[in-house]
């Protein structure tokens, strides 16, 4: 008879499947498959039959000759869980004999059955490891001639004929830098084409950029003539919604069009919500800047490049109503004060309140009374007065408990002291204070406090009119104010579609927080979102985020779509920048026409969650796909084993980046080299910024040379670095020129094939030598130390798994660049912690080092723009006592009140204990020595003389 399963001719027990026939005594299982047989029976249950049609399923799958993929199976065996129930049952209960015997149908076949069930997912796998195995070899001649046509060079190394043959519904190619993993996808792609029969308007390529897109079009469309559509993911989308609507927009909003419809609606169409005016103006005068406590900064260096690069102007300051009469204490001359710049954010909203509610005020006036003893005058922060009523305003950098982490223990019992003493000054001499504070045990911010603290002491708030401040600012300062805000609300908003989030997501941002600032800005951001969206509409328009968007949503139709979009692969490049929008188009798209996704990209190069980027999508891919098959390439062709080894090392620090070794058959020893430069001008004797991008040019200039010297011109040189700007830096010094796009032309070395680029940019590219141009620790540094705002946490990736880990993988990317050797640039006394790192790390693995360079980033405690009592950065401003340019200390005062005239010497300006003049910094003539010397020193003689060393003066 034949067999049931195969159709084997058998007598007993079945030789190629293993089937046993009923009273057989013996039976196999699948790794010694069927064996025997009797006579032919027809069997009526219904049970038995679904059993047998399993096994002849599983039989169909095994000699197939094609990768088995799981949407191959899955389905049935969901549909087979209520029959192998209905045998387990049996069995538990001891009555599977019984009802074999009755059913004349071999027991160990059922035992063969739930095993296969149990097993079914792992017999597929070995079934597939076999396939690919028998192929790699049957298919060899294929695969090694597979680029013979267009690029003798290529042939295909085990992991990418691996990664072709591999079949599985959802596949991620996790490909190494210079891995080749274009080379993998378009011969992946032939093979479908060639090989299984695929016709090539049924496979979709989808990219990031244009780029990409011409790339993979020059190597598929092109060398390979295969006609199969590659196009960007707005692309894609856009030919979706087209498809469907059969209608095309006639407009395609573009992000400079966006920023003008914003600006718009913000500087005119406001003007007619007066509600909206208002909370704008409110947003403008507490919280455009971000009060520091809200940052989470990781440590005091964070916290310092914080407070140097932020704006602490007021409104009063910015519509050019600051006009105060100041008097110099050493010249006695008359002179107008037309800026006011404060100490802390904290400070310029309660300056902001007091402007918009008409209340006047004098900045850290002088208190009208003489405090005795003391050796600073005291200057509390805000002298306020309305009609005949006055008032002062202390604000503490502290909770309303005492409490801020950035303090130690001591600091803070010195600060509550010297807090205790402001207050009973006020107390001794009868003026009114008001206390404010950084934080409240209510939850309520400090605006809400101070207006109540205000009304108590019975001053009016009578707020200005908001339409007349608002075209004030349109007049006079748009610049800091509206435009600043229109790119943070177009940036919010971008970033708010590509999370694909829609108006009824603000909603549920709301029950996100409680922050005041945070509510404020969803208020008004919403309403620009609705008039941004409401303009697409009415303008029939439609901007990139949308044409995603869109599309996806469209997708969900499958009545509709199911006939107009079919596909039976989707490849995605580039799949570690992948966006939640994006990946719900990828996901509807194999959802809607069945197709296969294959993935390509390297999450060690995942370096885009300012544009929606989640790494997570990458990381945990087989999460979000319910299964999948991840394949490495780890053959690189690009770089050398030794720089492979160090970057490796470097980017997987971070133990949530996806785990490998890359491996080359390259060697270069010493394959990243490092220069310093001087931070001082020795030529001119010049210290400054100035001098920094001059010494740095000329490093640059160097390392050019010795490049040149060893390799000739013809080899490509390519200048990399965290931002643009750094072209522009190299250009102002004159040793280099602008050339068209990526061009840059050394004035030294002119015939030298240079090209300048940021890290962003050359992703994806190769050159024979790289530079890395500013390696330095500073905020625009590498790696840059700029914070988001936390308003941006509710629509980005914010990726927390280690220190700088966004960064990282951005230097890995510039290390990866360079086919030989990778140059870095850094400063001898701020040299980045990324290249300190590889220092100590890596030196003995081919790290190289020329010139002096600090050991630690504690180092940089020591800038000379640093207070020397507290390490605090100085702020240089113009101090109303005095009425001079003062650098003070950005430390709370009641922590460290250091102000000096002159950095040089280092003193602390203090009341003068003979007169009523200060004790200001004065240099020595001829000498490099410097004393403290009174204000009120006349050369005449007649006024105060009093001098005295500046190390003999100690401070509280």
């Amino acid at each position: 008879m034949k067999c049931p399963i195969c159709a084997f001719e058998i007598t007993s027990l079945c030789p190629k499947c293993g089937y046993i026939v009923y009273e057989t005594p013996k039976m196999g299982f699948l790794s010694r498959l069927f064996k025997e047989k009797q006579t032919e029976i027809t069997y009526q249950n219904e049970s038995i039959i679904r059993l047998m049609d399993f096994l002849r399923f599983f039989w169909r799958l095994k000699t197939s000759d094609d990768y088995i993929s799981r949407k191959a199976y899955i389905q049935r065996l969901k549909e087979e869980e209520e029959n192998v129930r209905f045998f387990q049952n049996l069995k538990s209960n001891r009555l599977l004999e019984t009802f074999c015997r009755e059913e004349q149908f071999a027991s160990k076949n059922v035992d063969f059955y739930l095993e296969l069930f149990a097993n079914f997912p792992t017999l597929i796998e070995e079934i597939n490891h076999d396939y690919v195995k028998r192929h790699l070899e049957s298919e060899k001649a294929y695969f090694d001639e597979l680029f013979k046509a267009v690029d003798e060079s290529i042939v295909l190394d085990e992991e990418q004929r691996i990664a072709i043959l591999t079949d599985e519904d959802y596949c991620l190619l996790i490909a190494g830098a210079g891995s080749g993993k274009t080379t993998t996808i378009a011969g992946k792609v032939k093979y479908l084409v060639e090989k299984k029969q695929i016709d090539p308007k049924d496979i979709l390529f989808i990219s990031f950029t244009n780029k990409a897109v011409n790339e993979l079009k020059e190597r598929i469309n092109h060398k390979f003539k295969i006609d199969c559509p590659i196009a960007t993911f707005h692309k894609s989308g856009y030919a979706i919604i087209n498809k469907e609507r059969n209608v095309l927009h006639t407009n395609i909003v573009t992000e400079k069009q966006q920023f003008l419809i914003i600006n718009q609606f913000l500087s005119k169409t406001i003007l007619g919500d007066k509600e909206l005016v208002k909370k704008l103006i409110t947003f403008f005068g507490y919280y455009l800047e971000i009060p520091e406590h809200a940052y989470a900064t990781q440590n005091q260096e964070q916290f310092f490049n914080l407070i140097e690069r932020k704006d602490y102007s007021t409104l009063k300051d910015n519509l050019g109503e600051v006009n105060l009469q100041l008097i110099h204490a050493r010249t006695k001359k008359k002179y107008t004060i037309k800026n006011e710049f404060l100490r802390s954010i904290e400070e310029v909203q309660i300056a902001n309140f007091l402007y918009l509610h008409n209340i006047d005020y004098i900045y850290e006036k002088p208190y009208k009374h003489k405090i005795p003893n003391a050796k600073k005058l005291y200057t509390p922060d805000f002298y306020i007065t309305q009609n005949e009523k006055e008032c002062y305003i202390e604000h503490f950098g502290i909770s309303e408990d005492g409490k801020n982490d950035r303090f130690t223990k001591e600091e803070l019992e010195n600060y509550m002291i010297r807090m205790k003493y402001k207050i009973m000054h006020h107390k001794t001499f009868g003026t009114d204070l008001i206390t404010t504070y950084s934080t409240y045990l209510d939850g309520r911010d400090l605006i809400a406090h101070l207006e109540e603290e205000l009304l108590k002491k019975g001053f009016e708030l009578k707020r200005k009119d908001d339409r007349e401040v608002y075209n004030q600012i349109v007049a006079n300062d748009k610049e800091k104010y509206f435009n600043k805000f229109t790119l943070f609300a177009q940036n919010f908003i971008n970033n708010f579609k590509t999370r694909a989030y829609t108006e009824r997501d603000f909603a549920h941002l709301r029950q996100m927080t409680n922050n005041v600032r945070t509510l404020l800005f969803f208020d008004i951001v919403e309403q620009i979102y609705l008039h941004y969206q409401g303009f697409l509409k009415a303008n029939n328009a439609i901007d990139f985020q949308d044409m995603i968007n869109e599309s996806a949503l469209m997708l969900e139709d499958f009545t509709k779509m199911k006939d107009k979009i079919r596909f039976k692969y989707v490849f995605v490049d580039e799949y570690q920048d992948i966006s939640r929008q994006r990946f719900n188009l990828v996901e509807k798209l194999s959802q809607l026409t069945d197709a296969k996704i294959v993935a390509v990209g390297d999450d060690w190069q995942s370096i885009f969650a300012f544009a929606g980027a989640e790494i997570s999508l990458f990381t945990k891919f087989k999460e979000f796909m319910g299964y999948a098959k991840e394949l490495p390439l780890t053959y690189t062709y690009r770089n050398a084993q030794e720089l492979i080894n160090i970057a490796g090392g470097f980017i997987q620090k971070n133990t949530t980046q996806i785990q490998k070794q890359l491996k080359s058959p390259k060697h270069i020893k010493k394959p990243i080299v490092i220069y310093t430069y001087s931070e001082v001008d020795k030529e001119n004797n010049k210290k400054g910024y100035t001098a920094i991008l001059k010494n740095r040019a000329k490093k640059v200039e160097e390392i050019i040379g010795k490049i040149i010297q060893v390799e000739g011109t013809e080899k490509s040189i390519l200048l990399l670095a965290r931002y643009n700007f750094e072209k522009n830096n190299l250009i102002k010094t004159g040793l280099f020129s602008e050339g068209r796009k990526e061009r840059i032309y050394s004035k030294k070395f002119p015939k030298a094939k240079l090209a300048f680029m940021t890290v962003h940019r050359a992703k994806g590219l190769g050159y024979d030598n790289v530079i890395v141009v500013n390696a330095e620790h500073s905020v625009y540094g590498f790696p840059s130390q700029i914070e988001d705002d936390p308003i941006m946490k509710f629509v980005t990736f914010d990726d927390q798994s280690y220190e700088f880990s966004e960064e990282r993988r951005l230097f890995y990317v510039a290390l990866t660049r360079t086919k030989n050797r990778v140059f870095i640039v850094t400063s001898e006394i701020r040299p980045s912690k990324f290249v300190i790192e590889l220092i100590n790390d890596y030196r003995d693995q081919g790290v190289v080092v020329h010139g002096n360079i600090a050991e630690t980033v504690r180092d940089l405690r020591e800038n000379r723009l640093r207070c020397p009592k507290c390490h605090y950065p100085l702020q240089a401003r113009k101090n109303f006592a005095l009425g001079q340019k003062l650098y003070i200390c950005t430390n709370e005062p009641e922590i460290c009140d250091f102000m000096t005239n002159d950095m040089r010497g280092k003193g602390n300006i203090h009341l003068c204990d003979k007169c009523d003049g200060f004790m200001v910094v004065k240099p020595v003539k001829d000498s490099d020595r410097f004393i403290f010397g009174c204000t009120n020193y006349l050369k005449n003689g007649k006024g105060c003389n009093n001098v005295y060393p500046i190390d003999s003066y100690q401070d509280d």
